[in-house]
């Protein structure tokens, strides 16, 4: 396998677009123009974000999509290099129109996160983890 990519299902492709350029998410600019669809590179391996209208992506899987206002199919972890990273990337959640619904806070003493939600109610963490503090197994 060489790739790995995560495709999510939006209400309105645009707002979606624009949400997360407004968090700092980087526009892949080989789909940047395109109309169908949003692509996004995260992180420093440039993992790929797909956004794909909820229509076209209930037809290619068949079946009924999550409803993301009463469930939640899975939890998105993004890696923070500070506690710093962190508190900066809740302020521009905010400003781009997410959800907060963890505010920033530390768990078990090496962890620092906040969650949130994305337009469309997918659920997103952003967590930096002090492995020096890291309990031993």
């Amino acid at each position: 396998m060489k790739s790995i990519w995560l495709n999510l299902p939006v209400n309105d492709l645009q707002k979606s677009k624009q949400f997360f350029r407004n968090i700092g998410f980087r526009e892949n600019p080989m789909h940047k123009n395109a109309e169908h669809l949003g692509s996004f590179f995260i992180g420093e391996h440039d993992f790929v974000l797909m956004l794909f209208p909820k229509e076209q992506m209930g037809q290619w899987l068949n079946k009924d999509l999550t409803d993301t206002e009463k469930s939640n199919e899975m939890l998105i972890n993004i890696d923070a290099q500070s506690m710093e990273e962190v508190d900066s990337f809740v302020i521009r959640v905010k400003k781009a129109g997410g959800t907060i619904y963890q505010s920033p806070q530390e768990v078990d003493g090496w962890m620092y996160l906040f969650s949130f939600a994305d337009p469309d109610g997918h659920c997103w963490n952003m967590i930096y983890m002090d492995i020096g503090k890291m309990p031993k197994a």
